[in-house]
């Protein structure tokens, strides 16, 4: 089955909002077994979206559409609806009401304009939308076809999609069963992992298994999939787990999770399940590492805080390096990074710390150390080791990717078990990454 997503919205052409309902909906759509052939962005112009409607349903079993229906004059999803179906706009008193309490309950005026957001076409299933005060629209054809239009807001769209739309869709329409198992790679890009798994790739179609791969800074998602009928599903859980078992095994040293998880999460669990703890002591990714690692519930049980060293006065005074070591190395410098791990794990009290120095940019590089040169560090029970990389000359994905790598050494280290022969090993000096 395949399905259409519109979203609806100028604000979303011009850069002003970022679309992330679409790649939401494909992802939950996926899941359900649906097929999403085309995602458009248009603007709000009733004849743009008149003419993307009607060119959707030519090739599409379901059409969804997202935005236009707030209580401003440019919000038209609702007319261009009633239009498509040949149908009048109607009170609907009760979900006039919905509104009006929703607004009250806020201590917000109940205006008019308001009002009008229950004047819907009379052809449409109302979706009630109690995040909001616009609500969903259901519609379908006489060939089994669905349009359905919602609110633009994204924990809006995502409440009506989990509550009405997707349960509603599974009812309308015979789907096949779709099953999917993600692992979660890290320490190697996609091009070396598919080498890696070239032969058992190459047999995964001639038994049914799909597979993708999702690269993202610092890591690589691995997607098996699977589908067939509803009631060859036991068998379809079976070959998916034998595949993905398959690709765990040969993969085994590059592998970090499964499912959502990623490199924070995979290191904390690591960290809890040894008892042990962990703190940062960041300069040039500016708390960035912290902010990953604090994000995963559950994260105080290992990770005690953290140090942002953006000044050399910081290195010193809270983490302890000596100002020989700077000025003989500067900031950006093995000697400067693994001081700076060593101090902040003894401050903190930790078992593993980790560090970063380096050139974030845009300006500051020099021929010696050029914008995007990272020096970072792990410290553990048995000492220290230290890496150096390059990460491009843009600010933000040299925070980013430093960030993830640091994380994919300590999940190394962790792996190894911290022992002596590993964190004395050779460092690693990488020009590109």
């Amino acid at each position: 089955m395949n399905v259409h997503l519109l979203s609806i919205g100028d604000e979303l052409l011009i850069g002003q909002t970022v679309n992330t309902n679409a790649a939401w909906m494909g992802k939950r759509l996926t899941e359900d077994g649906w097929r999403v052939s085309r995602v458009v962005t248009l603007s709000d112009d009733p004849e743009t979206i008149r003419q993307e409607l009607d060119r959707a349903l030519e090739a599409a079993d379901a059409v969804l559409l997202t935005g236009g229906l707030g209580p401003t004059k440019d919000d038209l999803t609702k007319h261009v609806l009633a239009e498509h179906f040949g149908t009048e706009l109607v009170m609907h008193e009760d979900i006039a009401a919905q509104i009006q309490a929703w607004f009250e309950s806020r201590n917000v005026p109940f205006l008019e304009v308001n009002r009008l957001q229950a004047m819907l076409p009379r052809a449409c299933t109302v979706l009630p939308n109690p995040l909001g005060t616009a609500s969903g629209m259901w519609f379908e054809r006489p060939s089994g076809k669905v349009v359905v239009s919602m609110p633009g807001v994204p924990y809006e769209m995502e409440g009506l999609m989990d509550n009405e739309v997707l349960p509603r869709l599974r009812t309308h329409f015979k789907l096949p069963t779709t099953l999917y198992e993600t692992v979660v790679t890290a320490g190697i890009g996609e091009s070396s992992l598919a080498a890696l798994v070239a032969d058992w790739e190459e047999a995964l179609p001639a038994k049914g298994v799909s597979l993708a791969y999702l690269p993202s800074p610092g890591q690589v998602k691995v997607r098996l999939g699977v589908q067939g009928p509803a009631e060859d599903r036991t068998s379809l859980t079976q070959l998916l787990k034998s595949e993905t078992d398959a690709f765990v095994a040969l993969a085994a040293d590059h592998v970090i999770g499964r499912g959502h998880s990623g490199l924070p999460e995979a290191v904390l669990g690591m960290l809890q399940k040894r008892g042990q703890t962990v703190c940062t002591a960041e300069s040039c990714t500016g708390g960035r590492i912290a902010s990953m690692l604090t994000s995963v519930p559950g994260a105080s049980a290992s990770m005690w805080g953290g140090v942002v060293a953006y000044d050399n006065s910081v290195k010193q005074e809270i983490l302890g390096v000596s100002p020989e070591a700077l000025a003989e190395h500067g900031a950006v410098s093995e000697v400067v990074v693994k001081a700076m791990a060593r101090g902040a794990r003894k401050q903190l009290g930790t078992d593993w710390a980790v560090a970063t120095s380096g050139v974030a940019g845009p300006s500051g590089g020099t021929e010696e150390k050029p914008v995007g040169m990272v020096w970072m560090a792990v410290a553990g029970p048995e000492g220290e080791r230290a890496w150096c990389h390059r990460f491009g000359s843009q600010r933000e994905r040299i925070v980013q990717r430093a960030s993830r790598r640091i994380l994919t050494h300590l999940h190394e280290a962790l792996r190894e078990g911290g022992s002596e022969g590993w964190m004395n090993g050779e460092k690693v000096v990488s020009l590109q990454s």
